[in-house]
């Protein structure tokens, strides 16, 4: 028992400190997060690719899950030096952002790309992936701070 206690603690705290997820809550309705950063993407001149509406998917395999969506987007420039720097880092890109529904809370999340480095045994690319975080954060925190 003290064995599977120990291997259950040392797993979540292995997940929860390699993913690296940033979470922040939305007082607006899923769709009208998604509606505003989808909006913030466009007015920074950033690829909107597409927005994934997994419940809709759920449901049309006869589930009902909570609001859940995936922003997917892309900022050709840092793109451009990322794959510059290291190709494989492409397995993360488009950048993701997720916007979802737990116990009547919104909440929008992002994994950080300071876990790429990691992740890809990066050396370099600093400044890059220093630039996709920003760039995130401030994403967000433009429709997070939005009073209307």
């Amino acid at each position: 028992m003290k064995y599977l206690l120990f291997t259950c603690l040392f797993l979540s705290t292995f997940c929860g400190f390699g993913q690296q997820m940033t979470v922040y809550k939305s007082k607006f309705p899923v769709d009208e997060t998604v509606d505003k950063l989808v909006d913030a993407i466009k007015q920074k001149n950033l690829v909107h690719f597409k927005t994934v509406n997994h419940d809709q998917v759920a449901k049309e395999y006869g589930v009902e899950i909570s609001p859940t969506r995936v922003i997917l987007f892309e900022d050709p420039n840092l793109m451009i030096e990322l794959l510059s720097c290291r190709q494989t880092t492409a397995l993360d890109l488009p950048m993701k952002i997720l916007v979802w529904e737990e116990n009547d809370d919104i909440y929008i999340g992002f994994f950080d790309p300071k876990a790429m480095k990691k992740r890809f045994m990066l050396q370099e690319c600093d400044e890059i992936i220093s630039s996709m975080s920003r760039l995130k954060i401030r994403i967000v925190n433009e429709v997070i701070k939005e009073t209307d």
